[in-house]
């Protein structure tokens, strides 16, 4: 029903704006909403963000937009449940306040979890995230853009199984983050990093890094290739580093198993966008985790999602 309706809600958004009027230089109280594609800025099609990790992987580019997004994550069979898998949907929005400010919020959602075995499945609220991007270099006549931010994420997810808390858990977390791009002729390359810093030791704190490279096929078809990594510097209490079987067990973007000696997630992905229009952008990826999968919940993932934006 969640995901109907969020189809639905983005099919209205993409009708409304597929033939947007004309705006005025300045939108509702002065917001110039077109960000930076409006007058003087960038090429609309330079904007080509990412679409793997969606919680954390953001672009710098200053936009106001609705973005949907499906997910189909799978728990790997070496992992203590013997696998699942994960289905999540989401809305993400922003609104550019200037071309070079804007609002995000970049997780909501609902999850259904999956295990094989010994855990038991639940379905639930992820938890809420929103803050703010500024971009701190601007240059469209360079091609380039650098981007700096916080947001902070809210413990009011509802996920959890046998008494584990996967979402909800803690205080949150404060993210203070970096993202940058730079197109040369047909190229983009885009990159990201941040920290992922929990405010309570409930839960485990973690540096991202992320790394995108498109290339224009066409004037409207993009293929691209991604990389993530989550590098755990402080673990969670959930379960102490010395439980056995529990101790090392790691999340991922969207679950926060909270134990106290997590693992490294790398990621590669790839993927396409499809430019439908000025206003409308399809994407999807596939991604897999490369070093060994035992203790995290992360195998592959598939990701669906729909920008719309002024």
């Amino acid at each position: 029903m969640i995901l109907k309706r969020m189809m639905l809600a983005a099919a209205t958004a993409a009708f409304a704006m597929s033939a947007p009027p004309a705006l005025a230089e300045d939108g509702p109280f002065g917001l110039k909403l077109e960000g930076s594609f409006g007058e003087g800025g960038f090429d609309r099609k330079s904007y080509v963000p990412p679409t793997t990790h969606f919680v954390l992987n953001e672009s710098p580019f200053v936009t106001t937009e609705l973005r949907p997004i499906f997910v189909r994550h799978n728990i790997p069979e070496d992992f203590v449940t013997t696998g699942g898998d994960v289905t999540a949907v989401a809305l993400q929005g922003r609104l550019a306040i200037t071309e070079r400010l804007g609002i995000i919020a970049t997780t909501d959602g609902y999850a259904d979890v999956n295990f094989d075995r010994v855990l038991p499945d639940d379905d639930g609220l992820l938890d809420i995230a929103a803050g703010v991007k500024y971009a701190v270099h601007f240059d469209p006549a360079d091609q380039s853009i650098v981007s700096v931010g916080l947001r902070y994420t809210a413990p009011l997810g509802s996920l959890e199984t046998a008494g584990i808390e996967l979402t909800g858990r803690g205080k949150g977390y404060l993210n203070p983050f970096v993202t940058g791009a730079k197109t040369f002729g047909l190229v983009q390359l885009q990159g990201a990093a941040g920290a992922q810093i929990a405010l309570s030791e409930d839960n485990w704190s973690y540096g991202h890094l992320h790394g995108h490279v498109n290339f224009r096929l066409t004037s409207n078809i993009y293929p691209f290739f991604e990389a993530n990594a989550l590098l755990p510097f402080d673990g969670g209490d959930q379960f102490a580093s010395g439980t056995p079987v529990f101790g090392r067990l790691t999340g991922a973007d969207i679950l926060d198993i909270g134990a106290g000696d997590p693992v490294n997630i790398v990621t590669l992905g790839a993927g396409a966008r499809v430019r439908i229009n000025d206003n409308i952008i399809l994407g999807f990826a596939g991604e897999a985790n490369t070093p060994q999968q035992t203790n995290t919940v992360f195998d592959w993932r598939l990701t669906t999602d729909l920008v719309v934006h002024f």
